[in-house]
């Protein structure tokens, strides 16, 4: 019986766990404002007509009609291919997609952005946590207040929240998330290995008692699994919470967890 047993594919499993915590936004809003005019779009980047166009590039395109526009606005009905007007929008591709259910993706002509730190949500703010100022989300992406009318949107993956009119979003409360992966081995003990013992309670003298190894009730316990590289280098150690004795019989199997 060789002292390694080398594990194969079927003898590891890595789950994903998400794991949720509460969190707290009360920084500054940023006001989008649609301006239709050129001199507007070529100021600095923090004007409010290029971040209100922006919205509507990444999150509304797909839901909104050219007749939005008014007439002699720098992007209308005479900058958009035929087969665009035909299906009612500017864009079929939504890369903030919320999910199967209904909900309503309207920008108005001025609203308040909030776009939170990654650090803060991590992978993505949790569905119907999302609370403020007289509004709470849907788990679909609406922003609606008490009366349930949808006043702005959240993208959930992005951290952004979008509220139509003058009404600031104040203090926000959401549950962020974020991924680990739970690794299992599964270390199995079959019947004919690992039936020896290290204890020195073992031994007559410098050798082995043979009234106790020779016993057909003779079988070692198990306090500790070493997990080992393919250089037989110790990588894990696991401590099992009490002794634990082999079956004679029928594998014995332990499984040992990893959180990362």
């Amino acid at each position: 019986m060789g002292v390694f047993k080398k594990l194969t594919g079927a003898d590891v499993r890595v789950t994903p766990i998400r794991v949720k915590y509460n969190k707290t936004s009360s920084s500054a809003d940023i006001t989008a404002a649609y301006n239709n005019t050129r001199a507007e779009l070529l100021k600095n980047s923090n004007n409010t007509a290029i971040l209100h166009k922006s919205l509507l590039q990444l999150y509304y395109g797909a839901f909104f009609d050219y007749n939005w526009f008014p007439t002699g606005s720098v992007v209308n009905k005479t900058h958009i291919l035929n087969s665009q007007i035909s299906d009612g929008g500017f864009s079929r591709y939504d890369p903030s997609f919320q999910g199967s259910g209904t909900y309503s993706r309207t920008l108005g002509v001025s609203a308040k952005v909030r776009s939170l730190d990654k650090r803060d949500f991590g992978n993505s703010i949790v569905p119907g946590t999302v609370s403020g100022s007289g509004f709470t989300d849907d788990k679909v992406g609406n922003l609606k207040d008490s009366g349930g009318d949808v006043v702005g949107n959240v993208f959930y993956d992005q951290g952004i929240l979008v509220r139509n009119g003058s009404d600031a979003l104040g203090t926000v409360e959401y549950q962020g998330s974020y991924t680990i992966y739970a690794t299992q081995y599964k270390c199995t003990a079959d019947p004919h290995e690992f039936n020896y013992t290290l204890n020195p309670s073992i031994l007559s003298g410098s050798e082995y008692d043979s009234s106790i190894v020779e016993s057909a009730d003779f079988m070692p316990y198990v306090t500790t699994i070493g997990l080992y590289n393919e250089n037989q280098e110790l990588m894990m150690v696991a401590k099992l919470a009490r002794p634990v004795k082999l079956n004679p019989y029928v594998s014995t199997n332990f499984i040992v967890r990893l959180d990362r």
